[in-house]
């Protein structure tokens, strides 16, 4: 058993496949490159791909973790070759990390996501003080469906930074890092309805740009915690 963790980047009309699906996509092109993928035993083999975290529909990104497992050994330029020419045009494995040693799954690994929201600028005065509303909160309060029925959670604990990234004539940028981890999760949409109680901003456009697992205080890029390992 060989692991290696792939870095993908998801854009264009890609972002309405669904996580399944983009799972599906990437198989195929693993069968397609005749590199040697891991399969589970028994009656109904699985292949051996996990995601990090699953991405909603509609939303692109340059930043998602897959846990890969191979039979034997490939050099990861010739894996990164082979898989990209057998993909469609909007997917493509940006790394590929070859796991030398007992590392956590990328899952695992986790504990927060990265996230730019395109928004439209008209009511702009308004919006940032929306935006600074969310920022100087002491906590904001919302309800959240689980299994074992409703529960009120502050959301303000799992948004780590929130800034207006940038401004030009038609448009501004958020940039936001939220809690993304196994324990709990908040999606970028949330704070977008957010906005929308008191601004309208029409429908943001969303890309995840990095993901991060949590090294003592500091937050670190999975690739870079990957990679030095």
């Amino acid at each position: 058993m060989n692991r290696y963790v792939f870095k993908l980047k998801k854009m264009g009309n890609t972002k309405y496949i669904s996580h399944l699906d983009t799972m599906r996509t990437l198989h195929r092109a693993i069968r397609r490159a005749g590199l040697p993928l891991t399969y589970s035993k028994g009656f109904n083999p699985h292949p051996s791909i996990s995601f990090a975290s699953p991405l909603s529909v509609g939303i692109e990104s340059f930043a998602e973790y897959i846990d890969i497992e191979f039979d034997s050994f490939i050099d990861k330029n010739e894996i990164l070759e082979k898989i990209n020419f057998n993909m469609p045009i909007g997917l493509e494995v940006l790394k590929v990390i070859p796991i030398n040693k007992k590392m956590p799954t990328c899952m695992a690994a986790t504990y927060a996501s990265r996230y730019e929201i395109k928004l439209k600028r008209s009511q702009n005065n308004k919006i940032e003080e929306a935006v600074n509303n969310i920022i100087n909160a002491k906590e904001i309060i919302k309800t959240k469906k689980t299994k074992s029925g409703e529960k009120s959670i502050n959301i303000k604990e799992m948004i780590f930074d929130l800034k207006i990234k940038n401004i030009d004539e038609n448009y501004f940028i958020l940039e936001c890092i939220v809690l993304t981890s196994n324990s709990g999760s908040l999606s970028p949409e949330v704070i977008a309805d957010i906005l929308k109680e008191s601004v309208a901003i029409g429908v943001p456009i969303i890309k995840r740009t990095e993901m991060y697992t949590k090294v003592k205080n500091d937050l670190v890029p999975l690739d870079e915690f990957f990679s030095r390992m």
